[in-house]
């Protein structure tokens, strides 16, 4: 039996890039251990995974895929596939044993806008809902999906380049094992990293500043968060990937459809072990802040059916290698920092973009793809891993932090601009993960911020403003928006480039001018 590619997962980046190959005329299987509909945490979306979801709905012509870019279509032609409307990133900080308040400058909480109107918003996807229908339409568009099978044995052979995949389902008392030959095996397992002991490829992490683990669950009866809504908010704060900073760690919020909120403690662990009751844990921590164990009172845990799941110690992870000859991984199976700053949808979709086209592109080009997309993947993480460090470095210094992620801030601002003129090519990378004099900065303040530790004042206001004055002046080449700018009172109402998503206003369909570059490839090459 031979496949064009085999791919090691179904969640949404596997079953998109399935999808985009079936609909380009290859023959293809997906492989899972798992079924439909599924559990999944990793659901806040941004305007980068907008612009890119767009892309890959007008560059493969998939006009079922182009509604997904944005809230309003994505309601309007599927009103059964559940998510959430993000209008953008809202903070709230949060002192133990005292209950939130704000006052008339915004001291203590910080709202950044991602669109100009619920229409054009970001998505929280529920992924139970969101992985089965991309996995139904890669179905319909011809790929073949085996859920509940597991690969044991992938052989390379370098002289035909062939892959033989023996594989076997996982309720079958005669466990009949199946082989299949094909030229490509695209890893799509996440944290699995299945492919990893086909190629040898080990796990290579010890250098990651970002060192957190996560408890987490979907939650019906989360109450409302209304303390610090004011007529100058750009947008509702639960409309919005919601962070309650802790004086270590923070809680996110994610609000969707039918009453579902997905919620989450994140915190510094170093490389403990899990923790063997994490809802105890949480409901622990939960009683040191007042104004979220409120909004908690009534919750009740609806998935895992198990009760709060947890990461199995530290969620920072990097594999040594993305590809190598017939494989690839997608940007999830390679490396993942923290939640944060909800890149992780937006990096696995980047990663589907140039698989993809590195796939059915010029077999010429090969070795020099492979090439470029390892050394690709690893400056993408060690930049995501030290823009996630930085607001783990000031913490619990709210003055700190806004500082701090003003630097995430301005690299996606840049990535997005870019995207709106030409979302085929990126000069300088993945959120500017090649543009060295953004990088130099971001080390230099992040550097700045391990002497200012050293000063017994570190958490004193004047000391913290006057780095937070620092931190402007160094990022002002970038910062259209003034996103530390005192006058803005922490309300930034625009801070994303027009959306390319508009392609879903128009049911997706080929452009006439897609720029066939590739992602990351100069004009000149």
């Amino acid at each position: 039996m031979h496949r064009d590619a085999v791919i090691l997962g179904s969640g949404f980046s596997g079953s998109l890039l399935a999808w985009i190959l079936a609909a380009s005329g290859r023959s293809v299987l997906v492989l899972d251990r798992q079924q439909h509909p599924r559990f999944a945490i990793g659901e806040s979306s941004t305007p980068t995974a907008d612009f890119l979801l767009a892309h890959l709905a007008d560059r493969w012509n998939l006009p079922n895929l182009a509604p997904l870019a944005c809230w309003g279509t994505w309601k309007q032609s599927y009103p059964n596939v559940l998510g959430g409307k993000k209008r953008g990133f809202s903070y709230y900080q949060h002192l133990p044993g005292k209950s939130f308040q704000e006052d008339p400058q915004h001291q203590h909480s910080l709202l950044v806008a991602a669109s100009c109107e619920d229409h054009w918003s970001d998505t929280h996807w529920l992924r139970s809902s969101v992985d089965h229908f991309l996995a139904q339409q890669a179905t319909a568009a011809g790929a073949s999906i085996q859920e509940r099978h597991e690969v044991i044995q992938c052989n390379w052979d370098p002289t035909c380049r062939r892959w033989q995949v023996n594989f076997q389902p996982l309720d079958n008392p005669s466990r009949q094992i199946h082989s299949i030959q094909t030229p490509w095996v695209i890893d799509a397992s996440g944290a699995g990293a299945a492919m990893g002991p086909w190629v040898n490829n080990q796990r290579d992490d010890g250098w990651m500043r970002t060192r957190t683990r996560a408890i987490f669950g979907h939650f019906t009866g989360v109450a409302d968060f209304h303390p610090s809504a004011c007529n100058d908010d750009p947008f509702a704060g639960d409309d919005a990937a919601q962070h309650h900073l802790l004086d270590s760690g923070w809680i996110w919020m994610l609000r969707m459809e039918s009453g579902i909120t997905s919620v989450g403690l994140v915190e510094p662990c170093g490389n403990q072990s899990p923790l063997p009751n994490p809802e105890h844990h949480f409901q622990k921590r939960l009683a040191d802040f007042p104004t979220i164990a409120q909004l908690m009172s009534q919750a009740s845990c609806i998935a895992p059916t198990t009760g709060m799941g947890q990461t199995s110690g530290r969620m920072s992870r990097c594999m040594s290698k993305a590809a190598g000859p017939g494989w690839f991984s997608l940007p999830l199976a390679y490396g993942f920092v923290d939640p944060l700053h909800s890149s992780g949808i937006a990096h696995a979709l980047s990663g589907v973009v140039r698989v993809a086209e590195a796939i059915t592109g010029d077999s010429k080009e090969l070795p020099e793809r492979i090439e470029r997309y390892n050394r690709e993947l690893r400056r993408e993480v060690e930049w995501i891993d030290l823009l996630v460090a930085c607001c783990y470095e000031v913490q619990p210094c709210f003055e700190r932090f806004r500082a701090a992620a003003s630097l995430y801030f301005v690299a996606a601002i840049a990535f997005e601009q870019q995207l709106a003129r030409d979302p085929a090519h990126w000069p300088l990378g993945f959120l500017q993960s090649d543009d060295i004099r953004m990088k130099q900065v971001a080390t230099e303040i992040y550097n700045s911020l391990q002497e200012e530790k050293k000063a017994s004042d570190f958490n004193d206001l004047k000391r913290a403003s006057d780095w937070s004055a620092f931190v402007a002046d160094q990022i002002k080449p970038w910062d259209p928006v003034g996103l530390l700018d005192p006058k803005h009172r922490n309300r930034i109402a625009h801070s994303s480039a027009p959306k390319y998503a508009a392609i879903a206003s128009r049911g997706g369909g080929k452009s006439q001018n897609v720029n066939r570059r590739n992602p990351g490839e100069s004009p000149e090459r």
